[in-house]
């Protein structure tokens, strides 16, 4: 589990605010409060239904609770998508910034399909925030659907 702990923490990392290179706190504090945020979501409860989403949010876990369909209106059809069990994962990839979404049911019988994990990042060697590749990939989906 430990090494899965520090690659998302490096992942983080990436998607962190730049703050000044002399201050390695900053950075640490940052990618430490974008890793609760995505613990937060992971947590065993029912997430409630949210409204539906209106312009950019800008922390992946806005998205917890939303519906595919949701997700379908603000980003449009992910890259990627595979079946795991219940669940269902999507990718969403532009050339500088990936979204991770895990949708999944609640235990009770018919649920519907709702986000339980979000997690944006940043590729390639250029620092990105989360709210950036948010709003890239927000923008690089629309002009695909153009």
């Amino acid at each position: 589990m430990r090494p899965t702990l520090l690659t998302a923490l490096l992942l983080l990392g990436a998607c962190a605010a730049q703050p000044s290179p002399a201050d390695p706190h900053a950075v640490l504090q940052e990618v430490l409060d974008s890793y609760r945020a995505n613990l937060a979501g992971m947590q065993p409860t029912t997430a409630p239904v949210l409204p539906r989403l209106e312009g950019a949010p800008e922390r992946a876990a806005q998205l917890l609770g939303q519906s595919p369909e949701a997700l379908r209106r603000w980003l449009g059809e992910p890259r990627l998508r595979r079946t795991e069990g219940a669940a269902q994962i999507w990718l969403y990839q532009t050339p500088f910034c990936h979204l991770d979404v895990v949708l999944d049911r609640d235990d009770a019988p018919g649920s519907p399909l709702r986000v339980s994990y979000a997690a944006a990042r940043a590729s390639g060697t250029e620092r990105r925030t989360e709210a950036a590749c948010l709003r890239q990939l927000a923008g690089g989906m629309r002009s695909a659907a153009n």
